[in-house]
């Protein structure tokens, strides 16, 4: 996975590309990290040009709503689609995060 951060209003747009695995645990964890700041309040998941994500993906994204909850940073997914978007609705993601299209 690779992953660049936009400013947005109130927080950061994170834009992930291919794939989402174990191997991305480290990276990931730089952006948690940002959300362990607290300096944003709003953070947006953009999966728009993720194609793939596995198990431990899934749990990285718990592990950064709950730090998400404890700073009272809101937290989105974005642009998820095909089997990317099937799976974080099989998970039931859609009760952690709010979704846009």
């Amino acid at each position: 996975m690779n992953y660049k951060t936009v400013n947005i209003k109130d927080g950061v747009e994170v834009q992930l590309s291919g794939s989402f695995t174990f191997r991305d645990h480290d990276t990931f964890f730089e952006v948690v990290s940002m959300i362990k700041t607290g300096y944003n309040k709003k953070m947006v998941f953009n999966f728009s040009d993720c194609d793939f994500l596995d198990s431990a993906a899934l749990g990285m994204l718990v592990i950064a709503h709950d730090e998400a909850a404890a700073k009272e940073v809101a937290l989105t997914i974005k642009g998820a689609k095909g089997k990317v978007k099937d799976v974080l609705y099989a998970a039931r993601f859609d009760t952690l995060y709010d979704f846009e299209d």
